[in-house]
């Protein structure tokens, strides 16, 4: 093939090479060289020249073409094939997620989930996700609540080393939640304690709330919005994205991503694939926000924010158990308003509510942060002392029964012994009992039995 009289053959053969290494230039270069080659050394002559410098010119066209033809056609099966294998990850992860948030109604615990299926590589991918929470009270104003992710691109390479040493799937990173906040212990001391109110003149955050999309923030953005430069100051960000979490049409939250250890760029599709997760992620979270709001009305009272007789009944058997196990000491204070029928019926139910309510907030100022305060009926309150033995439970009770006597109460000069009193009862595990299952009982006796002496004072049995 290679002498002078296969050179028409020859010439194909190169100029198939080329036009299927290099495409179109090659297939250009090569019709030239060759046709030029022919002509100085003069293989073809006159008409045949013409056919020949013609042939292969057809042939290149023919052949780059068809090339050309198949590498699109391949480009585009690449591209649809890489579209549906990133739709049927976001629907793994969708699966997973939904199975995961029905197993827990704990808003930290659903908050964990949604931010794993964010941050892990078998999940979204992103390096760092936060939450903020919209104020209950302040719908401008977002707290800080959760964030999963590296504080240095050291320790965010040191996460993804471990990750694939374990081999760790998304599913065990959402059973996890421990060993997250461990590692994420001070990112998470950070995000809890930033929060920040959306002002008329913050643009970005505001567009988001009114729009309802999300938005991908860069310097051109950060330069001109004094919020956004607290943002990337506080957490280190350069690039990142703001995603409202939304549900029945309102916002509840933000969520801000970023990739702060390999720095890939986010693109508008990365967030068309977050939003729907977005979505489910705030259903679960509103919903977990309100049923913990429901248990919280039903172990509540009303109108003291005090705890109630069902929390007391619920938290007193596993208090019990503890300290009978653990041999410490519990101590139980009841305390009962002296005269408050006289009170209510001088002055009205609505002044008497309002003795109840500073009374409430009297003993929680007058208790630890352990210990357990409840309105256990009408007039009378139980307070439970965990490890606190009789000595320091009669302190506590008279501090508490001072600071009665010494409140201002509207309508308490009326009372019959000049002011607002209470009496107070004591009993303490195992100084008044060995049964710790008496110990509000005996709290209560002792509480008549100071009534039976005058009131306004504190008996301990």
């Amino acid at each position: 093939m290679l002498g002078f009289e296969n050179a028409y053959w020859l010439g194909l053969f190169i100029l198939f090479v080329l036009s299927a290494s290099y495409k179109w230039i090659g297939s250009l270069v090569g019709s030239t060289v060759l046709v030029a080659l022919y002509y100085i050394y003069d293989l073809y002559d006159g008409e045949a020249f013409l056919y020949i410098a013609g042939g292969y010119l057809l042939f290149s066209i023919v052949i780059t073409g068809t090339f050309q033809y198949f590498d699109h056609q391949n480009e585009r099966l690449n591209r649809w094939q890489n579209f549906f294998n990133k739709q049927s990850k976001n629907l793994h992860v969708l699966r997973e997620v939904s199975l995961a948030l029905q197993s827990t109604l704990k808003v930290d615990k659903i908050m964990h989930i949604f931010l794993t299926a964010v941050t892990a590589g078998y999940g979204l991918g992103f390096n760092r996700a936060f939450i903020l929470l919209q104020d209950g009270k302040d719908s401008s104003i977002f707290n800080g609540r959760l964030a999963i992710g590296p504080l240095s691109v050291e320790e965010g390479h040191v996460i993804w080393e471990n990750v694939v040493s374990k081999k760790l799937t998304l599913r065990d990173f959402i059973k996890l939640q421990r060993e997250a906040e461990m590692n994420d212990e001070e990112l998470n001391t950070m995000i809890r304690s930033y929060h920040f109110k959306i002002k008329s003149n913050h643009r970005i955050c505001n567009q988001v709330l009114t729009e309802k999309e999300p938005i991908i923030v860069d310097d051109h953005f950060i330069e001109s919005d004094e919020l956004l430069q607290s943002i990337k100051e506080k957490f280190s960000m350069k690039q990142f994205a703001i995603i409202p979490l939304l549900t029945r049409g309102k916002v509840i939250g933000l969520m801000m991503i970023d990739n702060f250890v390999d720095h890939n760029v986010i693109e508008f599709d990365d967030l068309d694939n977050i939003m729907p997760l977005a979505t489910q992620g705030a259903m679960a979270i509103e919903n977990a926000i309100l049923y913990e709001r429901s248990e919280s009305m039903a172990i509540e009272d009303a109108l003291t924010g005090l705890k109630n007789k069902r929390f007391l009944d619920r938290m007193f058997p596993h208090l019990q158990e503890s300290a009978q196990s653990n041999k410490t000491n519990l101590t139980a204070i009841v305390l009962d308003i002296d005269y408050f029928k006289i009170f209510n019926d001088t002055h009205g139910h609505l002044l008497g509510n309002d003795v109840l309510i500073q009374m409430g907030r009297i003993l929680s100022e007058s208790v630890d942060d352990d210990d357990i305060v409840c309105r256990f009926g009408g007039e009378e309150f139980v307070i439970l002392l965990p490890k606190t033995n009789a000595i320091k439970g009669v302190e506590v009770a008279e501090k508490i029964r001072q600071s009665i006597c010494s409140h201002n109460f509207q309508g308490g000069e009326s009372q019959p012994l000049g002011y607002v009193t209470a009496s107070v009862g004591v009993a303490s595990y195992p100084n008044s009992t060995k049964d710790c299952g008496k110990l509000i009982h005996l709290a209560d006796e002792a509480v008549y039995q100071a009534k039976h002496l005058g009131r306004n004072r504190v008996i301990s049995l």
